[in-house]
């Protein structure tokens, strides 16, 4: 698409420029959400930008927004469809949290009360102060201008 950057090695870029076939559930200028063709649980929906950016983090705020827009549509549109019970809506952000294709993306997951996805993750308790030094941390870096971190 004429004006969104691109990465010629990046398959979704590709299937934003129609270079790899996809199943398309909804297009707009700035993105699109298609169907995952190694599903999680049928129905399975990936939203993407259109322009290249890495991962969530890298995404300029407005496009962030844009694609944020859609979500309880989409989300509305695959429950429905589905017949799912509930979703889950995940970014995997990064190696460590399972993003395997670098391009910032969303998935929507229908659920489904019999399927055989294992939730919920374990959870663990913060120790001593660590819960006040995190929360302090993250708001000074909400505050400071970005390229100061």
């Amino acid at each position: 698409m004429a004006g969104h950057a691109y990465d010629s090695h990046c398959p979704f870029c590709r299937i934003v420029r129609g270079e790899i076939p996809s199943s398309k559930v909804l297009e707009t200028d700035d993105a699109l959400a298609f169907l995952d063709i190694n599903p999680v649980n049928p129905g399975h929906v990936l939203l993407v930008p259109k322009s290249h950016h890495l991962n969530l983090t890298e995404l300029p705020d407005a496009t962030a927004a844009q694609l944020g827009s859609l979500v309880p549509r989409l989300c509305r549109a695959v429950q429905a469809a589905t017949q799912a019970d509930g979703f889950h809506l995940i970014v995997n952000n990064g190696r460590a949290a399972g993003q395997t294709v670098d391009h910032s993306h969303w998935h929507i997951i229908p659920r489904f009360s019999n399927d055989s996805v294992h939730w919920p993750w374990p959870h663990s308790q913060y120790s001593g102060d660590q819960l006040s030094q995190i929360q302090l941390r993250i708001e000074r870096e909400l505050n400071s201008p970005p390229g100061d971190g």
